[in-house]
């Protein structure tokens, strides 16, 4: 410990480093535990050459660390898996608990038919990852990652019964085998001995470069086929690198006295003890054999002077791909579409600020909006920065009408009025950088958060932005306060549960109108409310114009977010029920939200309707088609009645 302290002081420290990252203990806004992952980002990168997409949630940041990673193991060895993975630092632990406890290891010797066999799994998992991850620009990983599943609390995207299986494998294997995960199972392992061959995986993405640059059009799925499996057979036919990495730990046959002990504090078993320089392909220059001679016979590189170079190689290494990772972000998508004769006619525009494109999926589903305006003909998104970059002939559509035909118009709903308030005021103000759909709602929460006179906003497109405030008419119209609302920097937001999430903004206030309107309260209502119906279509042929009736039920949490969403469980689990005929939500002549339900009274009653609203299990029709049974989404606790 003592003589091996850099390296233990990064161990511990990147467990800490995890600790506060995962409990946001100081406030630190990310609780992502792949944040870092060069493992991911490898994945990402081959997911970004060949679809031209990022895996959902990565960004440059993993893309760099996995390009260091690469970088470093060529150069100098597998500096990631003995200084900085949490699982290589586990799996090291458990051996040692093994001993303590004095429980007799599992010995695989190197070369020995076991070993050979069971080297072969982490080289099939390695091409199962990263052929089902750049298949479906989704990490395939983190349904089986023993330290995503741990990191998570279980809770991530993850499938249970792989995760609960792999963390058993690893803890169990590695308890009676040493060094069992990272020698047969890691698939990062198993990437990395690849990069050790440098020389062949080089000459095999050379071959792939000619093969498609001739013409012939040669799956990316062969060239991973090739290097998992030449990868495999190298690592067992000859177990030792030839040329790289480059720096190595050397022996001096003068100073050794064979007494063996390097060899038995190899976390890897490795026969330091008989080698001039240790070309193992499982060597991490973890350092511990050095630590353990009492001769100084061993060294890194040959120079006693570089005894802690290969733990600031890592420090530096990561330090870089932090900062690379920070100046440069890569699109999560970059499509073209349309009339290939136009494209090189294309002009770019930047559209900031949009939250809401946060991933693969949302990317995918901002650019098939984009596909329905003429004249835009491809997007690259960059969820990093929460900015998209459109493409657009500036002879079919100007920069102008994307931004408007792009732009959601929003509302917030910041209180209730009271109920013997009659009129509101109605002030305009103006904004700018505030055009994510998302983007109201901060600003409705901070408004919310005073405890003052406002009961809503919803916004306009315009350039600048047009924002409405409904406020009570006894509110002072404050521009400097209106101001301070909008330009902070940091919004707090309450989560469920309790705590705060901090998000950071940029918006800008521009101005107020001079003009000051009001409404009733009705009428405010009305327009912050977002009204529901659905027909049923199936029900409709059997049952309308047969004695209908509608069955009016108050709901006054009908207004919020949380309860809308549900809405479409509740319509399909009364679409597959005889008599029910449609539902929608409004505001009724009491100025109350609540559901009306149409039905036909030769089926159906107030009775049996209260019944089927509150059954235990609600049945609908998935989109599958397949009929299942769910929870129910909403609580009913006043009954309603036939109107």
């Amino acid at each position: 410990m003592k003589k091996n302290w850099f390296r233990h002081l990064i161990q511990w420290g990147t467990l800490v480093a995890i600790i506060i990252i995962l409990t946001k203990m100081f406030g630190n806004e990310t609780a992502d535990p792949e944040a870092y992952c060069p493992f991911g980002g490898i994945q990402t990168l081959g997911t970004y050459l060949v679809a031209g997409s990022m895996a959902c949630s990565m960004t440059a940041t993993q893309i760099m660390m996995g390009i260091v990673l690469a970088i470093g193991v060529v150069l100098f060895s597998k500096l990631f898996c003995g200084y900085l993975c949490p699982l290589g630092w586990a799996t090291e632990q458990l051996a040692k608990l093994r001993k303590k406890l004095k429980v007799k290891e599992i010995v695989i010797n190197y070369g020995t038919i076991a070993d050979k066999l069971l080297r072969l799994v982490k080289y099939a998992l390695l091409f199962w990852i990263f052929y089902t991850t750049v298949s479906s620009s989704e990490l395939f990983c983190k349904n089986f990652d023993p330290y995503y599943a741990a990191a998570t609390g279980f809770k991530g995207e993850l499938t249970m019964w792989m995760a609960i299986l792999a963390i058993a494998v690893f803890i169990l294997g590695n308890f009676f085998i040493k060094m069992f995960w990272c020698k047969y199972l890691c698939p990062l392992g198993a990437l990395s001995n690849i990069f050790k061959y440098a020389i062949t995986f080089a000459v095999l993405v050379g071959i792939f470069a000619l093969v498609n640059l001739s013409g012939l059009a040669v799956s990316w799925v062969y060239l991973l086929a090739a290097a998992s499996i030449i990868g495999y057979l190298w690592e067992v036919l000859y177990l030792e690198v030839k040329v790289f990495p480059l720096l190595k730990v050397v022996r001096s046959e003068e100073k050794c006295n064979d007494c063996g002990i390097c060899a038995k504090k190899c976390p890897y078993g490795i026969d330091v003890d008989k080698v001039g320089a240790v070309k193992n392909v499982d060597c991490n220059l973890c350092g511990e054999c050095i630590a353990s001679c009492n001769q100084d016979a061993l060294t890194f590189g040959g120079k006693k002077s570089l005894r802690w170079l290969p733990a600031i190689l890592t420090f530096v290494l990561f330090g870089v791909a932090l900062w690379l990772g920070s100046t440069m972000e890569l699109p999560t998508i970059d499509e073209r579409w349309g009339d290939e004769a136009v494209h090189g006619q294309l002009e770019k525009v930047r559209v900031e600020g949009l939250r809401s494109v946060k991933c693969y999926g949302s990317s995918m589903a901002f650019a098939a909006t984009l596909k329905k305006i003429n004249g835009v003909y491809g997007v690259a998104t960059f969820v990093k920065h929460k900015n998209v970059d459109i493409y657009y002939n500036p002879a079919e559509v100007t920069e102008e009408k994307i931004r408007e035909l792009i732009y959601v118009p929003s509302k917030f709903k910041i209180a209730t009025p009271p109920k013997d308030v009659e009129n509101i005021k109605v002030v305009t103000i103006y904004t700018e950088k505030m055009y994510d759909r998302m983007d109201p709602n901060y600003l409705g929460l901070q408004f919310r958060y005073t405890g003052k006179g406002y009961y809503g906003l919803e916004t306009e497109y315009s350039c600048p932005l047009t924002v409405r405030l409904y406020m009570d008419l006894d509110e002072p119209i404050d521009e400097k306060f209106f101001k301070k609302m909008v330009e902070m920097k940091e919004l707090e937001m309450l989560v469920h549960g309790g705590g705060t999430n901090i998000v950071k903004v940029d918006f800008e206030y521009i101005g107020i109108s001079d003009v000051v309107d009001t409404i009733s309260r009705r009428e405010f209502l009305i327009r912050q409310f977002t009204t529901f119906s659905v027909p049923f279509k199936s029900n409709q042929e059997e049952w309308a114009g047969k004695n209908e009736a509608v069955y009016e039920l108050v709901y006054p949490d009908l207004d919020k977010p949380l309860i809308t969403r549900n809405l479409p469980f509740l319509s399909n689990h009364l679409s597959q029920i005889p008599g029910f005929i449609s539902i929608e939500t409004l505001v009724n002549e009491a100025d109350e939200y609540c559901f009306r339900i149409t039905y036909s009274k030769d089926a159906l009653d107030d009775d049996k309707i209260w019944e089927v609203l509150n059954r235990s299990k609600w049945t609908i029709k998935n989109r599958e088609g397949v009929m299942e049974e769910v929870d129910p989404k909403f609580s009913f606790t006043e009954k309603g009645s036939t109107k």
